[in-house]
């Protein structure tokens, strides 16, 4: 396995960064996050400089315990792993108005004291038993039937955390309220746009919820909801981008916008899935199983 230094992962990084500037390079990072959406901006950039057609990548262990087995003199993929180490510290007060250090509990947290380059393989690196792969990477199909039941599901889900109504007599295919926080997806949509209009919506409420400083263009928000849309979608096994890139490049009108969205589309993408992959809805159950 060759070695992949520190220095080399940052330039690859860099490169990475100049590719996603154009508008068919952050469709191509896009489509890289629905499958790697678990991974930091940086892993994700990594993996697609060294490892362009990558799938699915796990570490040599995990491949292990899935019945499968790296074959014999392929390249690892470097990702950068953060260094965990403990450190001793005071414990916070339950009432933090009230401080007593010479009385104060001592803890041990674990922190983050910097990275080192890992490797993982792809799934095209390996052979073996393919029944313990993930549902979403054996793939699933797209069916009306199929779209009506995402999007049920989704619809089940998002009704739990914000008032959802479906709406009709509007031109807009949905829409976000930041004050009432309620969505609303258009009644006479067919499935699949159903579904991606509320992805887009939904993706808006947590981008808000995570990113409320309202100085924030519209702009750059409605790039990182339709970016999110069109991730989640991917993730569910729904592909919209003969919508999403269309409405993607209407929205980009500079291409260092790439740059302030990619980290950010990243963070609400993985928020979003890891959440509905945490939810009793059986639909999602393995949105995040690797």
């Amino acid at each position: 396995m060759s070695k992949f230094d520190m220095q080399k992962a940052i330039e690859s990084i860099d490169k990475g960064l100049a590719t996603i500037y154009t508008n068919e390079g952050y469709i191509r990072y896009l489509e890289f996050c629905s499958n790697f959406c678990n991974y930091s901006y940086n892993n994700i950039l990594l993996i697609m400089m060294q490892c362009p057609s990558a799938s699915y990548v796990a570490g040599y262990t995990t491949w292990r315990k899935m019945n499968r087995y790296v074959r014999k003199g392929e390249t690892g993929i470097a990702i950068l792993c953060p260094v965990i180490r403990k450190v001793e510290c005071f414990k916070e007060p339950a009432d933090k108005n009230m401080y007593h250090d010479e009385e104060a509990e001592k803890e041990v947290k674990k922190v983050i004291s910097g990275f080192k380059i890992g490797y993982v393989f792809d799934l095209s690196q390996t052979d073996g038993d393919n029944s313990q792969l993930p549902v979403l990477v054996r793939g699933l199909a797209g069916n009306s039937e199929q779209e009506k039941a995402i999007y049920e599901a989704l619809l089940k889900y998002v009704s739990s955390r914000y008032c959802v109504q479906e709406v009709t007599g509007i031109s807009a295919k949905g829409s976000y309220n930041i004050e009432t926080k309620a969505i609303s997806v258009r009644a006479d949509l067919e499935y699949r746009q159903k579904l991606k209009s509320l992805a887009h919506e939904l993706s808006h409420a947590y981008d808000f919820e995570l990113y409320p400083d309202m100085s924030i263009s519209r702009n750059i928000r409605e790039l990182r909801a339709e970016s999110c849309a069109f991730i989640l979608c991917m993730k569910l096994g729904i592909d919209t981008s003969d919508y999403s890139f269309g409405y993607l490049k209407s929205w980009l009108k500079d291409p260092k916008e790439i740059s302030e969205i990619a980290d950010s589309v990243q963070k609400i993408s993985y928020k979003i899935i890891s959440e509905l992959a945490e939810s009793s809805d059986f639909a999602f159950s393995h949105l995040m199983e690797e």
